[in-house]
């Protein structure tokens, strides 16, 4: 879909999700991009992230970066161009998942995506997302309600890795954060990446997948 704005993709995911059951649909795979923005999730609400954000109003002004408070679960991550962002808005009573298996299916995925790209990435039971040595590569962080799946992963591939260091990523202080990029010094094209993302979609949850355009998603 391109570089979309934050709350435009969020609005698009809560429209889909409205409609889901009654098109009968399994779901949706929306893949993109954002403007530099932060996100909070529910843990700081009434914080307004100052626990979480290292840098100023002023220094986020310059950079260009918004922050928003948003109702996935998890902490502060940053999201921006170079980072691929996957929303998958899914009805698991069609796949009959719970959260836990959701969210592993979702690991497993990227895991998959990463070793293809070659990179030896791993999964820590202590936190989400895929990590190669003590470094964050990809991270996850969903909402789900009445079965009903909206947020979900985001990719570095060569996202500006300083933008990150103006929050404590996903809370955890002790480790970094990295891209493809820095890991690997190649970059494939984002449509190259997209393509194995559907790919591996479709194996893991053992679906189907059907391209739409994004016009025919903003006028769903």
């Amino acid at each position: 879909m391109g570089l979309v704005d934050y709350e435009k993709a969020f609005a698009l995911q809560e429209r889909l999700k409205a409609g889901l059951r009654k098109e009968d649909k399994a779901g949706y795979l929306l893949l993109l991009e954002h403007h530099p923005t932060i996100t909070l999730g529910y843990s700081l609400r009434g914080d307004e992230g100052k626990s979480e954000i290292r840098a100023s109003e002023g220094e986020l002004k310059e950079s260009g970066i918004k922050v928003l408070q948003v109702d996935r679960g998890g902490k502060a991550t940053y999201h921006g161009p170079g980072q691929l962002v996957g929303y998958p808005i899914l009805d698991l009573r069609q796949f009959r998942l719970g959260a836990k298996r959701y969210i592993g299916k979702m690991e497993q995925m990227l895991l998959k995506l990463l070793n293809e790209l070659g990179v030896s990435a791993r999964i820590d039971a202590r936190y989400p997302g895929l990590w190669v040595r003590d470094e964050k590569i990809a991270a996850l962080g969903v909402r789900i309600q009445d079965k009903l799946t909206t947020h979900g992963f985001a990719i570095n591939l060569n996202p500006d890795l300083e933008h990150f260091s103006c929050i404590v990523p996903c809370g955890i202080t002790q480790r970094g954060v990295t891209s493809l990029e820095r890991v690997s010094g190649h970059v494939p094209p984002m449509s190259e990446v997209i393509e194995r993302v559907v790919r591996l979609f479709g194996e893991e949850f053992s679906t189907e997948m059907y391209e739409s355009s994004p016009g025919e998603l903003w006028l769903n």
